[in-house]
This record gives C-alpha cells, structure tokens and sequence, in this order.
C-alpha cells in the first residue's frame, strides 16, 4: 500500500474511531446532577470532534487526484516528508494507550503534560527546556480547566495532583 492509500486508510479509521468514542460516550453520562459535566462529555467531545476532523482529511485525500496512488513529496511546514509524519502518528497511537495506562499510577495532569512533553522532545525534536515550560503550562491548563473552573474530579495518582 502507498502512502497516500495509507493516508486514506488512516483517516477512514481515524473518522470510525472517533465515532466510536463520541457514540459510546454517553454510557458514562455527559451531564450529571444540576446539570454539571459527567465523565462521558469529554470522550464525547474529542471523539466528534476527531471524527469531524477526520473526515475533512479523508475528504481532502479522496478529491487529491492519485489519492489512493504514489504521494506526492511534499513537505508541510517545517519540512517533514509524509512518511516521516505517518512515522509521528504511529508512536502517538502508542503514547495514547500508555498515558492512559499511566493516568492511574501518576494522575491526569502528569501522564498528559509527560505525554505532551514526550511528543515535543522525541517526536518534534524540540529543545528540552523549552519543552518542559510548554508541557507544564499545558498540564496547568488542564487543571485549570478541569479541576477549577469545570470542578471534574481528576485522577490523582501517587502524587496527589
């Protein structure tokens, strides 16, 4: 299979499991007493809103003529070819799984600011301190949003935030 017939598949999967998520989100209730955010609103959000985002892609690369043939080598932004980028998506698919697996050991805000500092390190092959500034400014965003002004319970883990 070549990669843009690669690419196609990618996002037909990426459109089917975001739905997968947003439909079975409500299982764990979107809205709880008074009316407050239950633990399925956020699935519910991110896998429509991956579904949605998914299907603008996979649109893109079905009306791209030779969509499912040879990919052109383009480069986006900051010249990456599109197998090193498909080579990016395939270790976040497997970062995801182990942050989630690491959510209850250290907390929601750690396994994601490690996730995020994980991506910009490794995968983007940015500096560390920079790093390490944005991925806890981001990890401060999610409790800010989260914990305070949304006041949803996070896990906490071993060390308590």
């Amino acid at each position: 299979m070549s990669t843009g017939g690669g690419q196609v598949w990618l996002a037909a999967g990426l459109v089917v499991l975001g739905a997968g998520v947003a439909l079975s989100a409500p299982v764990y209730g979107v809205f709880g007493d008074e009316g407050r955010i239950g633990p399925g609103f956020v699935p519910m959000v991110a896998g429509g809103l991956l579904a949605l985002l998914a299907a603008v892609m996979l649109r893109r690369q079905l009306s791209q003529p030779g969509a499912s043939g040879e990919a052109g080598s383009g480069t986006d932004d900051v010249g990456r070819t599109a197998s090193q980028r498909a080579w990016i998506l395939r270790r976040v698919f497997v970062l995801v799984p182990v942050t989630v697996l690491a959510v209850p050991v250290v907390g929601m805000v750690c396994a994601f600011g490690g996730l995020v500092l994980v991506i910009s390190t490794w995968l983007e092959g940015r500096r560390l301190v920079p790093a390490v500034a944005f991925s806890v400014a981001v990890a401060g965003g999610v409790w800010v949003v989260f914990a305070v002004l949304l006041a949803v319970p996070l896990p906490t883990g071993i060390f308590g935030f």
